[in-house]
């Protein structure tokens, strides 16, 4: 028998509820009527890094020491794109591979590159990782890596990442290619209970969220992509070996009303100083900007080519149309600068810059004033909070930034610099929030209504299944969903599962999705 997981990356109750009471997605409506659903409340900020592994571990992410796409060296001052190797944490497939239970993973952001922890996940016994994005089927994406053959041999057209140039693609041409990319990760997962005999099986359909970045004015799109995962759930829910099937989603979505460019917001404030560059501008002036480049390879058929033979240095010295140019990229000058924001939520405070640790309190404390007050034009507040992380986040917090702001619901806080503090566009419609989606049906589990944390999912599955829950684990097991056997047995308590940050590093292979999903000018 196997538990099978869902994630449906940012799906809303607010597209499915209706949906399925409309007839259109009987399969949820099903789930809805015969188990139990509620609100999962995601990490803060809402974000897929560190969001997936907040999830697999129960851990917020002070014990992670990763709390955003990208990470700040207080030392160095260098900016770097996290990866698998940057969690400081095994996961709860790890501890039922202690107990010789077998799991399987596919298309989970966060675990790329597959078998970073340092081999715990290179065994012939699983747990079995199919990395997702910014993994490629074209290089070693799986653990154990024979395991990659294998999936290939079995689906011979499995693409980790879209083939589309997602800003230049049609509201059609996504639907259809994420349609395909769904059935194609729930091929690969009932291949894992069948061919591995996994007692857990988790996948991750990311395209739910590209989607609905870019096709939130186009509702009738999104649903006809969950007509598909509906469909396939009811495969799903049809076979012999599925003991219980669970739906749940990293963060929610909501639509943007306003963008708040944080990093300008601070340059205009000179808490942020960049270094010009003439060369970008010179290059803006005469009409060769990102956007062209992009436009113009794709209409000649070479964006594979571009994409192995142009550097990514070489992709991002290119401006954008609006001006907006990545932080990351910016040419900051340490020297002068008091802060800055890696993307939305967490800003860090450049120490060096004041005389004492006493000096950059009182600057950070002002600074969250200042972001609580701050308004949108239309008189709404930025930030619904401006938090201490010591009241976010449990453990030693490594790498932590010395804020982390809250945005309102509808506000949406890249981290590029260059344009306008607000009014800016970019091909994001929508963007995340903190409500996710949470439901489970079949054997033991309970039905009506549950509202639960990222945090609880991890503890709740190991108890299910009958393995100890690790005593560091931030979440808390469920007994509200549980129903039989697993309600009424005691909770084994387990070995903690921290571990260190180490292993192989994926490079710019991060920082290139990030470009390509929007994350990134």
């Amino acid at each position: 028998m196997t538990v099978y997981v869902v994630g449906l990356d940012g799906a809303d109750w607010s597209l499915l509820r209706p949906w399925a009471e409309a007839g259109h997605l009987p399969t949820v409506a099903r789930i809805l009527d015969e188990g139990v659903a509620g609100d999962l409340q995601s990490t803060l900020p809402p974000v897929t890094f560190p969001a997936w592994k907040c999830y697999s571990t129960g851990k917020t992410p002070g014990k992670l020491g990763v709390y955003e796409w990208f990470a700040y060296d207080r030392t160095t001052h260098d900016i770097s794109a996290n990866d698998a190797s940057d969690f400081r944490s095994r996961e709860y497939w790890d501890v039922l591979a202690d107990r010789d239970r077998r799991a399987g993973v596919i298309n989970m952001p966060t675990t790329h590159p597959a078998g970073a922890d340092e081999g715990v996940n290179a065994t012939d016994d699983g747990p079995f990782i199919i990395a997702g994005s910014p993994a490629s089927e074209r290089k070693a994406f799986t653990s154990p890596a024979s395991l990659r053959t294998e999936l290939l041999e079995e689906i011979p057209d499995y693409r980790v990442k879209p083939d589309l140039v997602l800003d230049e693609a049609s509201p059609d041409e996504l639907v259809a290619e994420a349609r395909d990319l769904f059935e194609q990760r729930f091929d690969a997962a009932t291949w894992l209970a069948d061919e591995k005999d996994c007692e857990l099986v988790h996948t991750t359909l990311f395209a739910t969220d590209t989607l609905q970045h870019r096709l939130w004015d186009r509702p009738e799109k999104l649903r006809a992509a969950y007509e598909r995962v509906d469909d396939l759930l009811a495969d799903l829910l049809a076979r012999e070996d599925a003991e219980a099937v669970v739906l749940m989603s990293d963060h929610g979505f909501a639509e943007i009303d306003e963008i708040f460019l944080v990093n300008q917001w601070l340059a205009e404030r000179g808490d942020l100083v960049v270094e010009d560059s003439e060369a970008r501008d010179l290059l803006a002036s005469v009409g060769l900007t990102e956007e062209r480049l992009k436009r113009l390879v794709d209409r000649l058929g070479l964006v594979n080519l571009a994409q192995s033979l142009v550097p990514e240095s070489l992709q991002r010295f290119f401006p954008s149309e609006s001006g907006r140019v990545a932080i990351q990229d910016a040419g900051i000058d340490w020297t002068e600068t008091k802060a800055v924001s890696l993307g939305r939520g967490p800003i860090y405070v450049n120490r060096d810059a004041f005389p004492d640790e006493e000096a950059a309190d009182a600057y950070a404390e002002a600074l969250a004033a200042d972001l609580e007050a701050l308004e949108t034009p239309s008189g709404d507040p930025v930030a619904a909070a401006v938090r201490d992380p010591a009241d976010v986040y449990t453990g030693e917090r490594p790498r932590a930034p010395d804020l982390v702001v809250e945005y309102a619901t509808g506000v949406d806080a890249p981290e590029a610099i260059g344009g306008g503090v607000f009014g800016e566009t970019t091909e994001w419609l929508a963007t995340h929030r903190r409500t996710g989606v949470f439901a489970a049906w079949g054997e033991d589990v309970a039905t009506g209504s549950a509202d639960l944390e990222l945090y609880d999912l991890a503890p709740t599955l190991l108890h299910y299944l009958g393995a100890p829950v690790p005593e560091d684990v931030d979440g808390d097991v469920r007994f509200d969903v549980l129903a039989g056997e697993p309600a009424d047995r005691s909770i084994e308590t387990g070995a903690p599962t921290a571990a260190d940050a180490a292993g192989e590093r994926a490079g710019e292979e991060v920082e290139d999705t990030l470009r390509e999903l929007g994350y990134l000018e």
